[in-house]
């Protein structure tokens, strides 16, 4: 089944981020449809230059450059921009709830301290919202593409939502498997949690038509569970990491200290790209 991505295109030069990543990860690029978002500021923030022109003059670029390095056509590329009325991320969060994407995908450039404890980020906003599509947060990619997902588990809705976006966006990429991790607390393990866990992400996996020999299962014991995941993520060598995340709105003591182990990783994860599902 064809996929469609919304990929968020700024002047921060991230955006070169998120299409190599889709060049590098999919076996079929050119069978990606993807629509190029830009949000310009209103007039007058970008002095003498007229916002909506320059925002254009990006996408054009950020399309023709995966179109020269992956040898696709255009016809599966749109571009679209838009005037901020709300803020940057809620013009994003609104196009993806109207477009019906598969998931959205933005840049992201190594965070400043300062930026992620002031939250400041446009990434550190999204995630925050209320959205029902997933986001693809992709920082400046290795030199040599990497494989596998690290599909992370947990109790609730929102892992069985980001379980199911995996099974998807793999059908038809058959170079990438899936590893399931479950973090156990090294002090309270329970082996028959794992096993059920498992059971339901296999089946949920395999119901879109993945094969059982690309799906491995993993169970680490570890009190800390997001340097655990960025622990695995380094030493597997993934392309991408995969987690749920449940909505609530944002704690004062969050707004200085992340606690959820989505945030950790949104802040930490090098290396891979990081999915999350709400």
């Amino acid at each position: 089944m064809e996929k469609h991505l919304l990929v968020c295109v700024s002047d921060d030069g991230t955006a070169a981020y998120s299409v190599r990543f889709i060049r590098d990860f999919f076996d079929f690029p050119c069978d990606v449809r993807m629509t190029l978002f830009h949000v310009a500021p209103q007039g007058g923030e970008w002095g003498t230059h007229n916002p909506a022109q320059k925002g254009r003059t990006l996408l054009e670029k950020t399309k023709k450059w995966f179109v020269d390095n992956s040898v696709c056509t255009e016809d599966k590329i749109k571009i679209k921009s838009v005037i901020s009325r709300g803020g940057i991320a809620r013009e994003i969060v609104q196009e993806g709830h109207k477009g019906m994407y598969d998931a959205v995908v933005l840049g992201r450039q190594t965070a400043f301290l300062f930026e992620e404890l002031f939250d400041y980020s446009v990434s550190h906003r999204v995630i925050w919202e209320d959205i029902t599509f997933p986001l693809w947060f992709c920082k400046c990619p290795q030199d040599i593409p990497k494989k596998g997902v690290l599909l992370c588990l947990g109790d609730g809705e929102p892992t069985k939502r980001i379980v199911d976006h995996v099974g998807f966006i793999l059908n038809g990429n058959p170079s990438h498997n899936v590893t399931l991790l479950h973090v156990q607390n090294a002090k309270e393990s329970n082996a028959e949690e794992s096993k059920k866990l498992f059971a339901a992400a296999n089946k949920i996996l395999v119901g879109n038509g993945l094969e059982d020999s690309r799906i491995t299962e993993l169970v680490l014991k570890n009190g800390n569970v997001d340097r655990a995941i960025q622990e695995e993520s380094a030493r597997g060598h993934y392309a991408a990491v995969a987690i749920g995340r449940e909505y609530h709105n944002k704690t004062a003591k969050e707004k200085l200290i992340p606690e959820s182990i989505s945030v950790k990783l949104l802040r930490k994860l090098e290396g891979a790209a990081l999915w999350i599902s709400k």
